[in-house]
């Protein structure tokens, strides 16, 4: 990228307030002194100032402007978050069709992200769980990526969906129907009560720990009892609350790659277990809530802001493209 329009720009103010031809400047700079320098512009030219520069004392105090330093550190800063994060976007180009993955368990499905690959099948406590819906979680208007995300549904519940999905009745597509808000509540809404286990799988894109996650998991969860409210209820969720803290409440790093699986049992119960990179998961604890679980699951499964909306367009397709293959 060529940088030399922008500091043109930038600089331009500051040498149109130059002093004139042949002023002797005298500028302190890291570790010399500047003892002349000689302008070759006047206030009104618009050519490049040349210094001579005689640097005396090693031991004199930095005087740079402010200015000079934001010309230096901008640049800097828009190279590093445009540059250097364009080949984690770009990495989506790898992925494959998530409808062409549905009925294939034994491969692996890449997130547009730079992460380890999801297998589309795990087995968690004897049941095994196909991946259905797989996305990114961002973060600000940079779409600073946090993590990947992947929603799992218990292969023997897999039909329960489907059969739930084929009861509404719309002029909409299948997939219109999962993404539509409307359904999309009164879909999720029935299978969380029956309920469907699902899971939810966590794995940072860069380093974090248990405080960040305990955050970002306590707020989504706030802000979903408040958007679905007419599913969640006037209920008191302040003791699951306080149960989601718990699972967090160690001062321990997460590594990139790492683990952290929350599943749901057929009683209703969220069981949470981390596991490092290349080591052995171990059980955090467990959210016996109902309210503060479904208002998690739909954080991920239902509109209009969704933890990730790429998870839930691709458990979208994947549903629609189980429905035609029937």
């Amino acid at each position: 990228m060529n940088f030399g329009p922008c500091f043109f720009r930038f600089s331009h103010p500051f040498r149109l307030a130059a002093p004139a031809r042949g002023r002797v400047v005298s500028l302190t700079v890291h570790g010399a002194e500047v003892q002349r320098a000689f302008f070759s512009s006047s206030r009104s030219s618009s050519s490049s100032s040349t210094f001579c520069e005689i640097f005396r004392s090693p031991r004199s105090k930095s005087k740079i402007s402010v200015s000079t330093i934001l010309c230096v550190i901008g640049p800097i800063a828009y190279y590093k978050w445009t540059v250097l994060q364009r080949p984690i976007e770009q990495e989506s180009s790898t992925a494959v069709d998530p409808r062409f993955k549905t009925l294939f368990p034994d491969e692996a499905w890449k997130p547009d992200t730079s992460v380890d690959p999801f297998m589309r099948s795990v087995t968690i406590d004897g049941t095994e769980f196909w991946l259905l819906g797989l996305g990114v979680r961002t973060v600000s208007f940079l779409k600073l990526h946090v993590y990947a995300v992947g929603i799992y549904v218990a292969k023997d519940d897999v039909p329960e969906i489907l059969n739930k999905v084929k009861s509404i009745s719309s002029d909409l597509d299948t997939r219109s129907i999962v993404l539509d808000n409307k359904f999309g509540q009164e879909i999720f809404d029935a299978l969380l009560q029956q309920p469907i286990r699902f899971a939810l799988r966590i794995v940072p894109v860069r380093n974090t720990d248990f405080g960040h996650l305990r955050d970002g998991f306590v707020r989504s969860v706030m802000a979903s009892i408040k958007s679905h409210h007419n599913i969640i209820g006037d209920v008191d969720t302040s003791d699951g609350i306080n149960q989601l803290r718990s699972l967090f409440s160690r001062k321990l790093s997460v590594p990139k790659n790492g683990e952290l699986m929350m599943t749901m049992n057929k009683s209703g119960t969220l069981k949470c277990t981390y596991s490092p990179k290349m080591k052995d998961s171990e059980v955090l604890g467990a959210v016996t809530n109902r309210s503060v679980v479904n208002a998690l699951l739909l954080h991920y499964l239902v509109g209009p802001q969704t933890a990730s909306e790429q998870a839930r367009v691709t458990f979208a397709d994947s549903v629609a493209f189980c429905l035609d293959a029937k």
